[in-house]
């Protein structure tokens, strides 16, 4: 869990709104937050100027991304050798998307780039917000350079 880590630099992949990048400054993370509409297209490989990182951090961004291999190239290498890759995405079988994400195919995924995964878990996630009140299938992975 994000809260267990002692915190370093990060990088949020795919920020949307910055969020999770301000949750993660409120941590006590030094984070920065990239996304296509500050015009980084994660469908090709992105390299900060800024890494290497301890965290590179992406929440509902994978399943929406044509070149899956480049993302998690992306963040291989924008980590620092024995860093962290925190990622959440929506399972196939999510009815709210058209994900063709599994455990299988992103822990294939993962080691193909070199990544040592520490855990990967579905489970399910009721989302509260006002604006959608539904539940998700949710898969959720820790990995390691």
């Amino acid at each position: 869990h994000i809260k267990d880590l002692k915190p370093g630099k990060a990088l949020d992949l795919g920020a949307g709104e910055f969020k999770d990048v301000k949750k993660l400054i409120g941590l006590g993370w030094l984070a920065k937050g990239v996304d296509l509409k500050i015009g980084i297209d994660l469908n090709k490989i992105y390299i900060s100027e800024s890494k290497p990182y301890d965290l590179v951090y992406s929440c509902f961004v994978l399943q929406f991304i044509k070149n899956k291999d480049t993302f998690i190239k992306t963040a291989y290498n924008n980590l620092k050798e024995g860093g962290n890759f925190y990622l959440l995405a929506m399972h196939k079988f999510d009815k709210q998307c058209t994900s063709d994400l599994t455990i299988l195919s992103l822990n294939i995924l993962l080691k193909n780039n070199k990544f040592k995964i520490i855990s990967i878990r579905l489970f399910d996630h009721y989302d509260d917000d006002p604006t959608h009140q539904h539940w998700h299938k949710l898969i959720e992975v820790i990995a390691n350079k």
